[in-house]
C-alpha cells in the first residue's frame, strides 16, 4: 500500500495522482484561492481524524505528518541548496 514494487515510497507519484493536486496543477498555476482551499481540505482531514481515531492513533498521525513535512521540507531546501551550490541561483 504504501511501498512500490521496488520497496520505495514514490510521494511525487502519490501526489500526483491527487485530484485535488490535478486540478491545481491543471493550468500550471497555484493561486491564492488553491492554497486556500488546499489548507481548508487538509484542516477538514485532520478534524476527521482527531473524531475518527483513538488517542494514540492521532499521536501516531501527528508524528507521521510532521515527518512527512519535514522530509518534504528538507527535500525542498536541498535542492535549493543545490542549485546554489552549482550557480544556477
Amino acid at each position: 500500500m504504501f511501498f512500490n514494487e521496488q520497496g520505495i515510497i514514490d510521494i511525487d507519484e502519490l501526489i500526483a495522482k491527487q485530484s485535488s493536486f490535478q486540478k491545481i496543477m491543471d493550468d500550471g498555476i497555484v493561486t491564492d484561492e488553491e492554497l486556500q482551499e488546499q489548507s481548508q481540505r487538509v484542516i477538514g482531514l485532520l478534524h476527521e481524524a482527531e473524531m475518527r481515531f483513538s488517542d494514540t492513533d492521532q499521536q501516531f498521525i501527528k508524528t507521521l505528518f510532521a515527518e512527512t513535512n519535514v522530509l518534504s521540507a528538507i527535500y525542498h531546501y536541498y535542492e535549493h541548496q543545490s542549485l546554489k551550490q552549482y550557480g544556477n541561483l
